[in-house]
């Protein structure tokens, strides 16, 4: 069966893509230290000045004006004045996080600080600060400085599709951050964005429809299929996440700021944080392939994801209960929907959103509405046809007729086929598909 895609419905699908170069540290630690050390001043600058303000009681600097003092300052004359304005632009983006975190009534949270003057700064060089040639990136410093030439591996700014078209990239931003093990430096990584245009896709063809929630990720598409991802190995990590939090501040708020003890315990919770970074963006990475992958076996031309749009706004409406507010903030949305966009296009499946209004509370054999019907968290009875289901599998096909009629109050017009269960496997590190009874 093939489906068109919906009238009026435009997106440019560029396809972005950042790919990491080791640098030898032995060969470009000296070429770099001295760039690098000069953003660390310029960002201690920016901290100097705003700290001064509130102590003498003055109005805080802006963003325009702390670049416009900087420009006379030693370290601003070692950078690309791009790059030095975005040590600055970093600092004020920073200062807008901790704000937004303040008035949402995390109190332990601090304002962004001093940084130890022998740390390596990631420097942003944005396109008018460098050139790409025949292999070679040129980074510009100064116009008093020599460019530093940075040869790149062969065929690093080419990709191949699946269908054998070859797509040529452009860099658009460049980042050389320093690796640090053990408060040392390790070594230093080139990070190159390109952009690769816009991916070739086919408008009409299959459809694919997931519904996302916090345990679960239901998947149905128009050939049938349906599927249900477990993730509450994610889900479980994000709150073991939240509760180290908790608890390293609950010890340093008994403490001094910038005591000796205060600052162990600071750099103990970055390092515990950092590793529950790690396995949560490496479990969102294996959803989201499995995702891609799923599509791909179907041959999908249309990947489409509930619209999450303000879902934590209306969870605090008190449509829900305590612990599914709680559940509902705690999953990653906005780092999955990135990257299941990326990884659709790399498949030449085109991601796209669909209205998600009513889907849960709306049968998808008979069209009937009524939110009772959802028994609890994960089952479906309908009175009125008398089918029953699992109640995300019933919202994900709600969401797939969305897409593809506007409106998910009508009877089924797939043939469904029984249900897959897919959940994460310790001992291959991926998800697995498992008995359907995994999912109850």
């Amino acid at each position: 069966m093939s489906w068109a895609k919906k009238k009026g419905k435009k997106r440019e699908n560029r396809l972005y893509l950042t790919r990491v170069v080791p640098l030898s540290l032995e060969t470009w630690l000296p070429v770099f230290d001295a760039p690098m050390l000069a953003a660390t001043k310029i960002w201690n600058s920016c901290v100097w000045h705003s700290r001064e303000a509130r102590e003498n009681g003055e109005k805080y600097p802006t963003e325009s004006e702390l670049k416009e003092k900087f420009k006379s300052y030693e370290s601003w004359k070692q950078l690309h004045s791009q790059s030095a304005q975005a040590v600055v632009e970093e600092y004020f983006e920073a200062v807008r996080s901790y704000a937004k975190h303040k008035d949402n009534g995390h109190e332990e949270m601090r304002p962004p600080g001093f940084k130890p003057k022998t740390t390596l700064r990631t420097i942003t060089w944005k396109r008018q600060g460098f050139e790409y040639r025949d292999g070679r990136l040129t980074l510009k410093l100064s116009r008093k400085l020599d460019d530093i030439e940075v040869p790149l591996p062969e065929g690093f700014d080419t990709l191949e599709l699946p269908d054998g078209t070859v797509l040529k990239g452009v860099p658009v931003e460049v980042k050389v951050k320093a690796v640090y093990r053990k408060n040392k430096v390790a070594g230093l990584e080139l990070h190159v964005t390109w952009d690769f245009g816009v991916v070739p896709l086919v408008l009409a063809g299959k459809v694919s429809a997931y519904d996302l929630n916090s345990p679960l990720v239901a998947r149905a598409s128009t050939e049938g299929t349906q599927q249900l991802i477990v993730c509450r190995e994610l889900l479980a990590l994000v709150q073991y996440r939240n509760k180290v939090i908790a608890e390293f501040q609950q010890k340093m708020s008994h403490l001094k700021e910038g005591s000796r003890k205060w600052k162990a315990l600071l750099a103990a919770k970055r390092d515990k944080l950092k590793k529950l970074d790690r396995r949560i963006k490496h479990l969102t990475n294996a959803l989201t392939k499995l995702m891609a992958e799923l599509d791909r076996a179907e041959d999908i031309t249309f990947s489409v994801l509930g619209d999450l749009t303000d879902i934590r706004r209306k969870a605090r409406t008190g449509d829900k209960n305590k612990k599914a507010n709680q559940k509902i903030n705690q999953l990653p949305y906005a780092q999955i929907e990135q990257q299941h966009s990326y990884k659709s296009l790399l498949r030449q499946v085109c991601p796209d959103k669909a209205s998600e209004k009513y889907s849960s509370q709306t049968c998808s054999h008979c069209g009937a509405r009524n939110k009772s019907y959802r028994v609890h968290r994960g089952l479906w009875r309908c009175n009125n046809c008398g089918a029953i289901m699992h109640a995300d599998l019933n919202g994900a096909n709600g969401i797939l007729k969305n897409y593809l009629f506007g409106r998910c109050d009508m009877g089924q017009v797939l043939k469904l086929k029984p249900p897959e269960v897919y959940r994460w496997d310790k001992r291959f590190n991926r998800f697995v598909k498992v008995s359907p009874r995994a999912a109850a």
